[in-house]
């Protein structure tokens, strides 16, 4: 059996982690394909050193730019690697622009696909991630959902043809044991953790500086580990100048995965627009305050754990000093095993059957990159 893994953003290398060694566990071959979409291999070759991935078997180096031409350089990419590779199925994971490639690439050639994190919905449908992990949805085989609400949500839609699997979350999976293989201490630390990557955030200077403004007005200690390409919109919008006065928010450089977990464990509250690190920060009993109006995992919400406050300055601002969840905190998310059950799923689904060869159609395979 052959399992053709698609990736190309942080989250994507977090949930690969543990499939990956599940996978070498149980003798199943892994072609792996980065994308490049938010990280060139050495940008990222920190995460796959902490994390104990292979290094990937392709990299396809796509150009950053408008969403269509992005994706269009990752379809015609993948097209080639899946005729070469003859995968028994493609697996794709989350809600980026990686995802849906690896999905409609697939799909195009009769490969069956498994959706890793299937099934989450916001009510912005034009969302670029919304549309992305809908469309990847309509096209997979095998939908892998990380929660109830989503797993709900699937049943509700009726994807005919479609086995849907409840599992659990791997981001859960991959947290956990990160935080006891390195003793990380989880405490309710001084200070409050900001993470910001969303386009709506990111790239509206409007959005942006409201939420800068929230958390200087908070007059709370701030880290806030800057993405790149956040980092060049704050500069393009001249606002680290506008906000050097604010001495409570450290701009600091993007952090590993390991470094990361360390600054969540220890933080006393977060602030994201992350449809991630929300759910991270549930898992380790961390008060969420949501900086973007979407509403992704309403069951966080629903137990008290997070509040969501969009780009508005004021309401950050209070949320930081007042915002404080119940003693209850349900378990969500699953077991802390959903990589087993992940890989049991792919197994029993895909295990047997024709050769993905005969599904292929004939092709040129074209010069693609393998590492």
């Amino acid at each position: 059996m052959k399992v053709l893994s698609v990736v190309g953003t942080r989250p994507n290398f977090i949930k690969e982690a543990l499939i990956n060694s599940e996978l070498k566990k149980r003798g199943i071959e892994e072609v792996l394909v980065h994308t490049g979409q938010h990280y060139d291999f050495e940008m990222s070759r920190v995460f796959f050193s902490q994390l104990d991935i292979p290094e990937p078997d392709y990299h396809l180096q796509v150009s950053t730019g408008l969403a269509g031409k992005q994706t269009g350089e990752m379809l015609e990419a993948i097209e080639q690697i899946l005729i070469e590779e003859k995968p028994d199925v493609t697996l794709v994971y989350g809600d980026v622009t990686s995802t849906l490639a690896g999905a409609l690439a697939s799909a195009k050639l009769r490969i069956p696909v498994a959706h890793v994190e299937a099934g989450v919905r916001t009510t912005a449908r034009y969302n670029p991630e919304e549309i992305n992990r809908r469309a990847s949805d309509v096209l997979s085989e095998l939908l892998l959902a990380n929660c109830q609400d989503a797993y709900d949500e699937l049943l509700k839609e009726n994807h005919t043809g479609s086995s849907i699997v409840l599992t659990g979350d791997i981001m859960k999976d991959i947290l956990l044991s990160t935080v006891e293989r390195f003793d990380i201490p989880v405490v309710r630390g001084n200070y409050v953790l900001c993470t910001l990557h969303r386009a709506e955030n990111v790239d509206d200077r409007h959005n942006l500086s409201c939420i800068l403004r929230g958390l200087a007005d908070s007059r709370a200690r701030v880290v806030f580990p800057v993405h790149p390409r956040t980092r060049k919109r704050l500069e393009e919008f001249g606002l680290l100048h506008e906000f050097e006065g604010a001495t409570n928010i450290e701009f600091t450089e993007p952090q590993g995965y390991i470094e990361f977990v360390r600054l969540l464990a220890g933080a006393n509250k977060v602030v994201t627009d992350s449809g991630g690190v929300r759910r991270e920060a549930y898992i380790l009993e961390k008060p969420a305050i949501i900086a973007i109006n979407l509403t992704w995992f309403p069951c966080i919400k629903r137990a008290g754990w997070k509040v969501v406050t969009g780009p508005d300055a004021a309401s950050i601002a209070d949320a930081i000093a007042n915002f404080e969840p119940p003693k209850e905190h349900p378990v969500l998310f699953g077991d802390g095993r959903a990589y087993v059950k992940i890989v049991d799923a792919i197994v029993e689904h895909f295990g047997s059957g024709e050769p993905t060869g005969d599904r292929l159609s004939s092709g040129s395979k074209g010069v693609v990159r393998k590492v």
